[in-house]
C-alpha cells in the first residue's frame, strides 16, 4: 500500500444540515426530532426552516430550545387568544403580539451572529417567488416565514411583502444544499396529510343477506 502523500489535506468534516418543514401546530414536533438527534449524536451543522421550522430551527441554532420547549408545553386557550390582534386586511392575525413576544424572549440577533449557519424560506407575494432569508434580524425572517395567508398578514422586509415559505417549499432540503450541507435530514411533518385523498379506500366487507 502506497503511504499518504504528505501535501495531501485530510478529507473535510462531512457537514449534515436539516430542513424543518411546515406544519401549524404539528411544527411542535420538531422539538421533538432534534432531542432525538442530540440523544444519537447527531448535531446538524446547517439548519435550515420552512414556515414553523424556521421558529423551531432559530430557537435551535440560537441555544434557546430549552425555554422554547417550556413555553410550548404551557400554553392554553388563554394565553393563544392574548397573542390574537386582529386584522381585517390580509390575514386574520397581525402576528405583531406573537413576534413581539418572541423578541423579548428569545433570539432576536442577525442570522449571521449565530452559532452556526441558519435560513428561513419566504414567498414573494408579489412575484410568488421564493426568497432564502440568511441576514437580518432572525425574528423578522421567522415573521416573514410563519405568514400563513389568511391567518397571519403579510411581512414587509426589504421593500416586499412575504408569506408563509410552505407556499413554494414546504421542506427546504434546496436551501440547505445550497448553503453547503453534504447530507440533509429533512422533516416533513405533512405527508400523510398531502396523498390522503389519492390513497386507495379500503374495501368494505359485504353485508351479509338479512335472515329469513
Amino acid at each position: 500500500m502506497n503511504p499518504t502523500p504528505a501535501h495531501s489535506a485530510p478529507p473535510s468534516k462531512t457537514r449534515i444540515g436539516i430542513a424543518l418543514g411546515g406544519g401549524s401546530a404539528r411544527g411542535w414536533a420538531h422539538i421533538g426530532v432534534l432531542r432525538a438527534l442530540a440523544d444519537a449524536g447527531i448535531e446538524p451543522d446547517i439548519v435550515c426552516g420552512t414556515s414553523i421550522g424556521a421558529l423551531v430551527g432559530a430557537a435551535y441554532v440560537g441555544g434557546e430550545l430549552d425555554p422554547l420547549e417550556t413555553w410550548v408545553r404551557s400554553l392554553h386557550l388563554q394565553t393563544v387568544v392574548g397573542f390574537l390582534d386582529f386584522s381585517l386586511n390580509g390575514g386574520l392575525i397581525k402576528g405583531e403580539r406573537l413576534i413581539g413576544f418572541f423578541r423579548s424572549h428569545f433570539v432576536d440577533r442577525d442570522i449571521r451572529e449565530l452559532a452556526r449557519p441558519f435560513g428561513a424560506v419566504a414567498t414573494d407575494l408579489q412575484r410568488g417567488r421564493e426568497v432564502w432569508l440568511r441576514e437580518g434580524l432572525v425574528t423578522d425572517a421567522v415573521r416573514a416565514s410563519i405568514a400563513l395567508p389568511g391567518r397571519f398578514t403579510p411581512a414587509q422586509l426589504d421593500g416586499r411583502w412575504l408569506v408563509d415559505g410552505s407556499l413554494v417549499n414546504p421542506v427546504p432540503v434546496s436551501l440547505c444544499r445550497a448553503m453547503g450541507a453534504d447530507i440533509v435530514i429533512a422533516v416533513d411533518l405533512n405527508t400523510d396529510r398531502l396523498g390522503y385523498h389519492f390513497r386507495p379506500k379500503p374495501a368494505k366487507a359485504p353485508r351479509k343477506p338479512a335472515a329469513a
